[in-house]
């Protein structure tokens, strides 16, 4: 539906007006988000960051904590997820190393 851009607004039916927000809602383009990719094992942990088994155990009850469900003995990790944490706490250490705060 086109109106004419010279028409006053207070003149459209609200048929009308539901016909041009759809057309414009459907124009948008909303992003996808991406799969989130999921392992198993604190040997997932290992093998996707790098690290030893000790490390990587650490990493599962500290930063990654948000990102692994653990039932019993079975853990399930969200690598997308993990990624994402992996990296603030990347950031967070390289801003207190470095000395990024006011001292007295």
């Amino acid at each position: 539906m086109e109106l004419e851009n010279s028409r006053v607004l207070a003149s459209i039916t609200v048929g009308e007006y539901k016909e041009m927000l759809s057309q414009m809602l459907d124009e948008k383009v909303t992003p996808k988000e991406a799969p989130h990719v999921m392992g198993h094992g604190i040997k997932c942990i290992m093998e996707h960051f790098g690290v030893s088994k000790t490390t990587a155990q650490g990493l599962k009850d500290g930063c990654l904590k948000d990102a692994v469900m653990q039932n019993g003995r079975k853990i399930l990790v969200d690598l997308t997820l993990a990624e994402k944490l992996y990296d603030m706490r990347r950031y967070y250490k390289s801003q207190q190393r470095y000395g990024n705060w006011e001292e007295d």
